[in-house]
């Protein structure tokens, strides 16, 4: 049976802690209220350490989406919160998940609000499901906005998925490709250089430069393949920084193709999230800032801050967008001011979402639909050269007679 560690209130206001046995959580509720206390933390203690390790399992922005959804529908259907934390858990086949779950419910029984409890407890969880939670515990549509919510996180997440797929035979392909073209500097290249000899004043220098680099590789195998090692590694660990990213965002932001893609994409994100929140009771300044908590465009954030105090000035969104982000392309900026004319401005944010989310996919198709020609193209371009290098090294050793 488990065993929970707990900290309670007595009657006289101080605080009490222990442990206790029971079932499960619930009957370790009703056991501490038993003894007339009211308990406001309650964890359970990890009876195998080593099992729980076993058994976790990472967290995925897919497990987090279905979380939302879940918990959205069982609100819509009339389950209590708390209730519904509780199915959540004993339900969840992820026991990180289940054990954010129970960490949650134990938040809301002391008093916490939904929104802070979801900040605390679900690391990587995007900003705006956090603030549209609060924007929906404000006005009394919680179960709405966590649907909502959830629609642009499974949107994001499936997004993700298209691009991996189509990008997984490209990297397979150029994954393959460099392999082969090691080997052939490690295996290959090195025998013609015995082959050559010291009879070297006629070689072609594209034949020396090839042929000396697949000595030295052979030569310094060991060094090399750490090197490379090393390189993956280290790139995975810087890629991890935080700071890093954000930096090597702005530096593809500015990249001809790419730039425009993740520009759109962004802008298209902001629409979502604005329009859910204008759709969900929150006035205009509101709405701005939970947009701007889901982007993560460095241009696009300074931008929206700029206009944020603008509009709070008095001045119209549709004006402000325009001077602020030029990015946004006069359709967007059109339909945003007809959202505004006409009071329908949380449609036409969900419309120019819709419209740029469909932009977005067409270009990341175009995007990679290029990615494979262009690997199979550079490795084919790699091979060919060591081979006319070869080739071009052994008939310079020898003269023909046409």
């Amino acid at each position: 049976m488990p065993r929970y560690y707990y900290k309670a209130l007595r009657r006289n206001g101080t605080t009490v802690s222990g442990e206790i046995e029971a079932v499960d959580q619930d009957a370790a509720y009703l056991s501490i209220e038993k003894r007339q206390l009211s308990p406001f933390s309650l964890v359970e203690r990890n009876a195998s350490p080593i099992l729980d390790f076993l058994r976790a399992r990472k967290i995925t922005r897919k497990d987090q989406s279905a979380f939302i959804r879940q918990l959205a529908t069982l609100l819509k259907a009339g389950v209590g919160l708390l209730e519904a934390m509780q199915s959540l858990a004993k339900s969840n086949a992820n026991p990180a998940l289940a054990k954010c779950a129970n960490a949650i419910r134990a938040d809301l029984r002391a008093g916490q609000r939904l929104s802070n409890s979801l900040d605390n407890h679900m690391q990587g969880l995007p900003r705006y499901v956090a603030r549209l939670a609060e924007l929906g515990e404000a006005t009394g549509t919680l179960a709405k906005a966590l649907d909502d919510a959830s629609e642009r996180m499974e949107f994001e997440d499936n997004m993700r998925s298209e691009i991996r797929g189509a990008l997984s035979y490209p990297l397979f392909l150029a994954s393959v490709g460099g392999l082969i073209v090691l080997l052939m500097f490690l295996f290959v290249v090195p025998r013609f250089d015995a082959l050559i000899g010291d009879n070297r004043d006629n070689l072609p220098l594209i034949s020396k430069i090839v042929i000396s680099t697949g000595v030295w590789m052979k030569a310094h195998a060991f060094v090399f393949v750490s090197g490379i090692i090393t390189l993956v590694t280290g790139s995975v660990f810087i890629f991890r920084n935080k700071k890093f990213r954000e930096g090597f965002r702005s530096l593809a932001e500015k990249m001809p193709v790419v730039g425009g893609f993740l520009i759109q994409s962004e802008i298209g994100g902001w629409a979502r999230t604005m329009g859910i929140a204008l759709d969900n009771g929150a006035d205009i300044l509101t709405a701005l800032r939970l947009g701007a908590s889901g982007l993560n465009s460095k241009d696009l954030k300074h931008g929206m801050s700029g206009a944020r105090s603008e509009i709070r000035a008095g001045r119209n969104i549709d004006e402000v967008l325009e001077e602020h982000l030029p990015a946004m392309d006069a359709l967007s900026i059109d339909l945003i001011r007809t959202g505004r004319n006409s009071g329908a401005l949380a449609d036409m944010l969900l419309f120019v979402a819709d419209t740029k989310e469909k932009e977005t996919r067409e270009r990341a198709k175009a995007l990679t639909a290029i990615a494979e020609p262009a690997a199979i193209l550079f490795i084919a371009m790699i091979v060919g050269t060591i081979v006319l290098s070869i080739v071009l090294a052994m008939t310079s050793l020898y003269e023909f007679d046409i």
